[in-house]
Formats: C-alpha cells, structure tokens, sequence
C-alpha cells in the first residue's frame, strides 16, 4: 500500500507552517479528546467541537503568538477564522475525515486512520503526566497460564505480545535516562541544577512506576515461572500440537512466514524465551546502569555546585556583582588588596605536558618487612580459606558435566541424586539452574513434578532432567 495517496499527497504539510507547533498540539488534543484515557464517547466529534479545541489551544501566550503577529489584540471572530483555516487544512491534507453519524444520519467528523496514528505519537511523546505501563511481565506470565489451562491460541499469541513489549518498555526507560543525562550537561553548562526533573523523577516516576518495575514486576522474579511454563508448552503431545498449530497460522497467518516450516507453536515458545532472556541479562542491568549514572552524575553536580557557591544571591556572586560594577581604578584597587592577602600562598600551573618522574627502588626508604613464617599453623589456615571460597563456587559447566553422564541413561529426577553431604546438596539445588542456563538448554530439559523432595538439608520442588535427544521426538 503506497502512503502517499490522495488524500494523503501533502500529508505532513500542516506541521511544516510557521504554526506547526500549534498544529501539534491540536493534534495531541485531539487524539486524547477521542481515544484517550478520558474520552467522552457519548458525543460524536462535530466541527464546532474541533474549533472548540484549537481556540483553547491558541489561549497559550506562545501558540497564539504563531498565529498572529506578536502584541497585536486579536478578536474571537479573528480567532474562529484562523481555527476553521486549520481544520480546513487538516481535512485537505488526510488527518480528519467528514463522516456520517449511521444512528441519526447527522454529518460529523473523525480522525483518519493515518490521522489517528501519528497524533496517538504526539500524544504519547507528551511526558507532562505520568503514565503507568501495563505489568508485561505479569501479564506474559498470565497468559502463558491461561494457555496451559484452556490451549487457546490467542492466549499465546497475547504472551508472545507482552513478552515484546518488555524489551520494548526497558529500552524506553533507558533512553528517557539517557536523556535525564544530557539535560543535566545542558543545565549545568547554564549554572543551574536540574531540581525539577530530579524531583520529578524521584516522586513520580521512580515512586509509581520503577520502584514497581524493579521489584514487584521484575523481569527476573517472574524468569523461572516463565521457564517452566514454557516447558509445560514444549512438552505437550503431538496431536494437541498440531491442532495449536492450525489455530495459529488461522489466527496469525504472518507466523507462516516467520516460522519456515517449524512449528508455529514451538517457534513462539523460543521467541518468548529469548525475550525474556534479553530483558533479563542485557535490558534490565543496562537500565540499572542508566539509573546509576543519573543520580550520580546528578549528585556530582550537585556538590560542585554547593562547593562552588555561584550562586547571585552567594557572598560570592555578589562580590563578583559588585566588582564588574565598579570603575577600572576601584576595581584594579580591590584585586590589589586581594592579591596582598593572598601572597602568604603560592599558585602554579601545570605545564601543557606534566610528567611525573618515576620513584626509584633504591631511593624508597627503607621499611622493615616482617619474617615470613610457613608452619603447619599457617598451612591450615590458607587451607581453610582456599574451601571456604571454593565451597559455594558451583559454575554450570562444572554442574552439566556431573549431570551429563547420569542423563544418557534416561531421564531422572531432583530426587533420585544422592545427597549425602552438604555440597551434594547444593549441587542438586542449583542443577535446575544449570539445566535453563543458556549452555543448558542446548542439551537438557526440564519438566517440573507434581510432588516435593524432603531431605534432611532441604524442602524443594521436584523437576525431571532428561537429555534432549530423548525427547526430540515429543518436541
């Protein structure tokens, strides 16, 4: 479909005219007066109410001003004029359409399908309010749920949805830091401190919405859940697959394209899957990282600007004030009398190249090294600490490598692995771990049972390892 069509020739010409900001904005209110959080459906959009919306837009001093010439007194007839001129270009140009009320036949007016798209954009760029965003990662959980119960396609199909707009939700939420970022470059190049948005970030956004998304809907809570639904949906038979399959490429025809012959079913399973594990080990600690880099370079501002005291109404500021003030002769008669007092001390700059000269070993006073004494005192006790940093150091290749070999006879349970000492028992509390690392899950599965493992170390759930070449043809 080409974009550029009558009668969408000149689309974007409305907001390439001095006023295009003013354009903007009606837009915006527009989108929000229609399909926002507080539309009001119960009266179609008719011209007088579009008018209604530009002339509360032009009560904005520096909206108004590019609409007329600036300081000149405008009329309510002048202003009525320039808003039926704007929405007659954007009807020319495609962003809203004459429509046919089909109850009682009366001619309103609504926004375009392009027109609705782009000023939903303008809408959403406007960070004056806050938003909160939908829990992704709770409703990807849900819906996976919701699937395993009922084996209703839409269901995956709405998880793999909220599992993209995870991704999508921490990539903004770095990008709104980043920016954080450079507006502190720009203030401080200005002398000033961003209190404004570092007050707003702390009590609304942070408060409401990040405090929520890092803990309560973090993506790492909710990983494992997430894992092991995904597992469940692996693991269902074949003939119930197939049927999910057809309801899939029914519901979704674009899964044909994307999937190339796979299952459509399995190939959703490991989009959900990579996702999540892109929000967990990229997304989410980049975001971590952006977070700290504000508020510590906010901080670091924020101390150089108390230290620095630059500030007009600063003893500082205002002795500076009132030497740029003065005369040459007073002003040359103050640095004099500053210079006497600052003679006791002695200021130098550093040349454009500064070396340091490298200490010698033989110029290094001399310092009394104590008697290096090996006895078998010593010898155990760096025995002792060498186990007590290795007793809890269990990496997954070390892990896998014990599993391996006990999997080529068949699938086997947490349950069946001998526990008889302490670190047998860490090894069996993080093999399921070690199964869904990304080495993992190349060569094992995991299914969880229904019923717990009791020892006399732990109470766990019980899981099922099984090499994946036993169950590839399930899969």
């Amino acid at each position: 479909m080409h974009f550029f069509n009558s009668p969408r020739e000149q689309f974007f010409r409305p907001l390439t005219h001095g006023n295009r900001e003013l354009c903007a904005t009606v837009l915006r209110q527009l989108h929000e007066r229609v399909h926002g959080t507080n539309a009001d459906y119960s009266e179609p959009l008719t011209r007088e109410i579009v008018i209604e919306v530009i002339v509360r837009a032009l009560a904005d001093p520096a909206l108004r001003a590019q609409a007329f010439d600036d300081g000149r007194a405008v009329s309510a007839e002048e202003e009525r004029t320039c808003a039926g001129e704007l929405l007659l270009k954007l009807k020319q140009h495609g962003w809203i359409e004459d429509y046919r009320d089909p109850i009682d036949l009366r001619p309103t007016l609504k926004l375009s399908r392009a027109g609705k798209a782009f000023s939903q954009t303008f809408a959403e760029l406007d960070d004056s309010r806050t938003r909160t965003r939908q829990r992704n990662m709770r409703s990807a959980r849900k819906a996976l749920a919701a699937f395993l119960d009922s084996q209703d396609a839409d269901e995956l199909l709405d998880a793999h949805e909220f599992a993209s707009r995870v991704v999508q939700d921490l990539q903004d939420d770095i990008e709104y830091f980043r920016q954080l970022i450079q507006s502190l470059t720009r203030e401080a190049l200005a002398q000033q401190v961003a209190w404004s948005e570092f007050n707003e970030f702390i009590e609304k956004r942070f408060a409401r919405e990040y405090a929520v998304r890092l803990v309560a809907d973090s993506a790492e809570r909710h990983r494992g859940h997430i894992a092991e639904a995904l597992d469940r949906v692996l693991a269902l038979p074949g003939d119930a697959r197939m049927a999910i399959d057809a309801h899939l490429l029914q519901r979704a025809p674009w899964l044909e394209r994307e999937t190339q012959g796979r299952s459509p079913m399995q190939w959703l399973a490991d989009r959900i899957q990579t996702m999540v594990d892109a929000a967990c080990e990229t997304k989410l600690p980049m975001l971590r990282s952006e977070m700290n880099n504000y508020v510590r370079r906010f901080a670091s501002l924020l101390r150089q600007a108390l230290s620095l005291d630059y500030g007009a109404e600063s003893p500082l500021g205002r002795t500076m004030g009132w030497l740029k003030e003065q005369p040459a002769p007073a002003r040359l008669t103050l640095l004099d009398v500053l210079g006497g007092r600052l003679a006791m001390s002695e200021v130098r700059l550093a040349p454009a190249v500064l070396r340091w000269a490298p200490q010698r070993r033989d110029e290094l006073p001399a310092v009394a090294m104590a008697p290096l004494v090996i006895d078998a005192a010593s010898r155990l006790d760096a025995a002792l600490r060498r186990a007590e940093a290795e007793a809890f150091a269990l990496g997954d290749r070390d892990l896998l490598a014990g599993l391996l070999p006990l999997l080529e006879r068949g699938p086997i349970g947490l349950g069946d692995l001998t526990v008889k000492t302490a670190r047998d028992a860490l090894r069996v509390l993080h093999a399921v771990g070690a199964a869904r690392s990304p080495e993992g899950r190349v060569h094992v599965d995991v299914r969880r049972r229904p019923g717990r493992i009791e020892n006399e170390f732990f109470v766990a759930d019980d899981y099922e390892l099984a090499a994946r070449e036993s169950r590839g043809t399930a899969r």
